[in-house]
C-alpha cells in the first residue's frame, strides 16, 4: 500500500507530459496549416497575375547636377540650432508687397537677391500691428544690431508684416524708431495668408504655430537654423546673437567642404546649369529670361548657308564664328552674338563647347560647371 501514492504521482507525471505533448502537436498543426493558406494565397495572387507591389516611400531629393544633392532636413524647436537646417523653399516663391524706401510699394519675391542675398545672414521677424510683444521686442532687436556694427551687410533684418490688413508705408512709418535699418521691409496681405501658411504646413516642419512674434534666423544656405515662436527675452537676445556670429564664422569659411560652399538647388546660390533651361532653379537663379532665336521668314526670300568659317547670328547675319561674348550668351556691343549659352542645348555649330559654355556642354566628371567670375562659368573639381 506504501507505493501507491507514488504510482498516483507518476501517473499525474505521465498525463501531463500527455497533454503537453498534444498542445505542442495542435499549436504546430495550426502554424503549418497558417503558412499553407498564406502560400495558397501566394499563389493564386500570382497565378492571377496580381500588380500589387510594396513599396517604400521616401523624399526624393531635387539634383540640378550629380553631385548637388540637398541635405536632409531637420524639425525646427524654439531656439534650436539645427545642423542642417529648415528648408523653405515654398516661401521662397511667394510674391510679397516690399517697401525698399518710404514711398513706392513694389512686388517681390521673397526669394529675390534683392531681398534674401546669397552671402549674408537673415535675421526674418515675422510681427503685426496689433501684437503687443512685437511691439516690445522691437526696440531690442534695434540695439542688437546697434552693438555690431562689425556685422555690415553679412548680417541683415528682415521684418514682414503677416495677418494684419494694416497698409505697408503707414505701418513701418510707425515702427520707425523702434525698429532695426532693414533694406527691405515686407507684408503679406494676400487671401488666407499664403506666407504663414506655406510656413505650418501639416508635417512636423512648422515655422509659424498662431502666434506672433515669429524670429527665424537662415544662415547662408538660406536654411532656418534657430527660431522663437515667441518674444525675444533678454538671454534670447544673448542667444541670439551667440547664434548670429557663429553663422558668420560659417560664413567666412572657404574651405574646400565648407558649409557655405556646398552646390545644391534651393542654397540661395545660381550655381552649375541652375541657370539654364533644363536644370533652372528659380530660388538660386530667379526668373528664366526668354532666349531669341533667329527664324526665317518662309514668305521672304530663302536663307542661304553662310560661307566657310562663318555661323548665323541671332540676328540672322553671317558673322565669323567665335564672334561674341561667349560663355555669357549674352549680345556684344556689335550685336555679333553667335552662342546662347545657358538655354540648355549644347549646339557646337554656335561655337558652344565644355571650353565656351561649359551651362550647355557637360564637363564631364569628375569635373562641374561652376561660377569662375566676370558673369562667366568654366569646367572645376565639384565638391565631394
Amino acid at each position: 500500500m506504501a507505493g501507491t501514492p507514488l504510482l498516483l504521482r507518476w501517473s499525474l507525471v505521465n498525463l501531463f507530459l500527455t497533454a503537453a505533448a498534444a498542445g505542442l502537436t495542435l499549436f504546430i498543426w495550426l502554424a503549418e496549416k497558417d503558412v499553407r493558406t498564406q502560400l495558397a494565397k501566394l499563389r493564386q495572387r500570382e497565378q492571377a497575375g496580381c500588380p500589387e507591389k510594396r513599396v517604400i516611400k521616401s523624399d526624393v531629393p531635387t539634383i540640378v547636377d550629380p553631385e548637388a544633392i540637398a541635405p536632409p532636413q531637420d524639425a525646427p524647436r524654439s531656439g534650436y540650432i539645427g545642423e542642417r537646417g529648415t528648408d523653405i523653399t515654398p516661401a521662397m516663391r511667394l510674391y510679397l508687397e516690399a517697401l525698399r524706401g518710404t514711398d513706392k510699394v513694389e512686388t517681390l519675391r521673397l526669394g529675390a537677391q534683392d531681398v534674401l542675398p546669397s552671402g549674408a545672414i537673415h535675421v526674418v521677424n515675422l510681427w503685426a500691428t496689433w501684437c503687443a510683444p512685437c511691439k516690445a521686442e522691437m526696440p531690442d532687436f534695434k540695439a542688437m544690431f546697434e552693438r555690431h556694427a562689425d556685422w555690415g551687410d553679412t548680417v541683415r533684418f528682415v521684418p514682414i508684416l503677416v495677418k494684419d490688413a494694416a497698409e505697408p508705408r503707414s505701418a513701418y512709418q510707425s515702427f520707425a524708431d523702434t525698429m532695426p535699418p532693414a533694406p527691405v521691409k515686407l507684408a503679406d496681405r494676400g487671401m488666407n495668408d499664403p506666407l504663414v501658411t506655406s510656413l505650418s504646413p501639416a508635417d512636423h516642419i512648422k515655422l509659424f504655430r498662431g502666434n506672433l512674434p515669429v524670429t527665424m534666423v537662415l544662415d547662408c544656405n538660406r536654411r532656418v537654423r534657430w527660431a522663437k515662436f515667441e518674444q525675444l527675452l533678454e538671454a534670447d537676445f544673448v542667444e541670439l546673437e551667440k547664434v548670429i556670429e557663429q553663422f558668420r564664422r560659417e560664413l567666412a569659411d572657404k574651405g574646400e567642404h565648407a558649409w557655405c560652399s556646398q552646390p545644391w538647388p534651393g542654397n540661395g546660390r545660381c550655381e552649375g546649369r541652375e541657370g539654364t533651361a533644363a536644370h533652372h532653379s528659380l530660388e538660386d537663379c530667379g526668373e528664366l529670361k526668354p532666349v531669341r532665336r533667329y527664324t526665317p521668314d518662309p514668305a521672304s526670300a530663302p536663307v542661304v548657308d553662310c560661307p566657310a568659317g562663318q555661323v548665323r547670328a541671332d540676328d540672322g547675319r553671317c558673322v565669323a564664328r567665335g564672334a561674341g561674348t561667349g560663355a555669357t550668351g549674352k549680345p556684344s556691343k556689335t550685336g555679333k552674338t553667335t552662342m546662347i549659352c545657358g538655354d540648355g542645348k549644347c549646339e557646337p555649330a554656335r561655337g558652344e563647347s565644355k571650353m565656351t559654355c561649359c551651362q550647355d556642354c557637360p564637363c564631364g566628371a569628375p569635373l562641374m560647371c561652376k561660377p569662375a567670375g566676370n558673369d562667366s562659368h568654366s569646367c572645376q573639381v565639384g565638391l565631394k
